[in-house]
C-alpha cells in the first residue's frame, strides 16, 4: 500500500511539474507575440550613444527593422549622436510606453537593446533595401534626405535585449534574429 502511496504521489508530482512547464511555454509564446507587437508601434527609437570623456548622451531617431530584428537610422553626420557612433559603436536604445497609457508610471512597458552599430554603403544592395523601408514611413521626405551627403544609414545589431513588462515581468531577448526570451525570474 505504500509503494503505490509513492507512485501517485511521484506520478502527481511529476504531472504539476510537466503542467508548469507547458504553462511556462504558453506565456513565453504569448509574451514574444506581445513583444513584437509593442515594437510594431513605434517609428522611433530613443538612442544612448557614448559622447566625448565617455560621457552617455540620449538622442533619438526615426528607425525602420529588418526582418532579423536589425534596426536602421538615417541620420546626419552633423548630428552628436552619429559622430558619437563612428567614434564608438556601443550603443544603446530604448522603446517605452507612453506614460498616459501605464497603468503605473514605476512598471512602464519598456524594450531596450545593447547594440553595436555600423555603417551601411551608401547605395549598397542593403542600402537601397533599407531605403525602400524608410520611403515607406516617411515618403516624399526621403527624397530629401537621400540626397543629402553627411546623411548616413546606420545599423544597430542588438546584442542583447529586456522587455519588462511590469513589476516581476522582465524577460531576457536573445538569439541571432532577437526573437527568443527568457524570463528573468521563472520563479515568479
Amino acid at each position: 500500500m505504500i509503494n503505490i502511496f509513492f507512485v501517485l504521489m511521484f506520478i502527481s508530482k511529476r504531472t504539476l511539474q510537466e503542467s508548469k512547464m507547458n504553462q511556462s511555454a504558453v506565456i513565453l509564446t504569448k509574451t514574444k507575440t506581445e513583444y513584437l507587437n509593442f515594437l510594431k508601434k513605434y517609428h522611433s527609437l530613443q538612442l544612448s550613444t557614448i559622447g566625448k570623456n565617455g560621457r552617455p548622451e540620449s538622442s533619438y531617431a526615426p528607425f525602420v527593422a529588418d526582418q532579423n530584428n536589425q534596426f536602421y537610422i538615417y541620420i546626419s553626420a552633423l548630428a552628436r549622436h552619429t559622430k558619437n557612433l563612428l567614434h564608438d559603436s556601443r550603443a544603446g536604445i530604448m522603446f517605452i510606453e507612453p506614460e498616459e497609457q501605464a497603468e503605473n508610471i514605476f512598471a512602464r512597458k519598456r524594450l531596450t537593446f545593447d547594440c553595436d552599430a555600423e555603417i551601411v554603403v551608401r547605395e549598397s544592395q542593403d542600402w537601397m533595401r533599407i531605403m525602400s523601408l524608410f520611403d515607406d514611413i516617411a515618403g516624399e521626405l526621403m527624397q530629401t534626405l537621400r540626397m543629402l551627403a553627411d546623411f548616413q544609414m546606420i545599423r544597430l545589431k542588438p546584442n542583447s535585449g529586456l522587455f519588462v513588462k511590469g513589476f516581476g515581468k522582465a524577460y531576457e531577448i536573445y538569439g541571432e534574429k532577437m526573437d527568443q526570451l527568457s524570463h528573468v525570474n521563472p520563479q515568479k
